[in-house]
């Protein structure tokens, strides 16, 4: 398999950590949908990663589509995602609400530094700092111990640790460490593991100060 995207974004290293987790062997090919937009959007019209290339070479697009795909890969025995009931529907809307996160973090990101500072709408910027907030109070209200529900890792906590590592790259602000200590003590155990160890953002791996 063949995962198509930079470290920096984390829907492309949820799927790498989850790839890693589940031992399925994959080579990376670190495209920038800046810097290789043509590239990249021959494969996604969206112009988005990740892409994964499976097997038989047919492409998957999307974050949640792909997890998807190699949760069905391995089995309910070894998913991260519950199979049924309760359980999963708690596991699926934490990592809806994780991945709103990430996307209102790119969303304000780029307004902030894409944009001259007479050019950026403080409206937006208002609007997306309460989307941001919101979410990361929910997040930590919710937040069990050493993972996200508590005894065991599932999906919830893949995707919130990478959504934290990109809060703390590209807004650091909105993550204080006394606003959110279980928080940050799950991401501090999320980075701990060896599966997101081999997930690490490449120094080369960043984005363009103008679009």
């Amino acid at each position: 398999m063949i995962l198509i995207g930079q470290y920096d974004s984390p829907f492309v290293r949820r799927v790498a950590v989850t790839l890693h987790h589940y031992h399925m062997p994959f080579t990376r090919n670190p495209l920038s949908v800046f810097g290789d937009k043509k590239e990249v959007q021959a494969i996604n019209p969206l112009l988005r990663v990740p892409i994964l290339i499976i097997e038989n070479g047919e492409q998957i697009v999307d974050s949640a589509a792909i997890i998807d795909h190699l949760d069905h890969v391995v089995g309910n025995a070894r998913s991260l995602m519950p199979a049924h009931g309760p359980e999963r529907r708690k596991v699926m809307q934490t990592c809806v609400l994780s991945t709103g996160c990430s996307d209102k973090v790119v969303s304000l990101f780029f307004e902030r530094n894409f944009h001259s500072p007479k050019s950026i709408s403080p409206e937006l910027d208002a609007r997306l700092s309460s989307q941001i907030k919101s979410t990361l109070d929910w997040l930590e209200q919710h937040c069990g111990t050493p993972w996200f529900n508590d005894h065991h890792m599932t999906q919830a906590d893949v995707t919130i640790g990478c959504t934290l590592s990109h809060v703390k790259l590209r807004l650091p602000e909105f993550f204080p460490a006394d606003a959110y200590p279980k928080l940050h003590a799950l991401s501090r155990h999320c980075e701990m593991m060896p599966e997101f160890d081999a997930a690490r953002i490449g120094a080369n791996e960043t984005v363009p100060k103008k679009l």
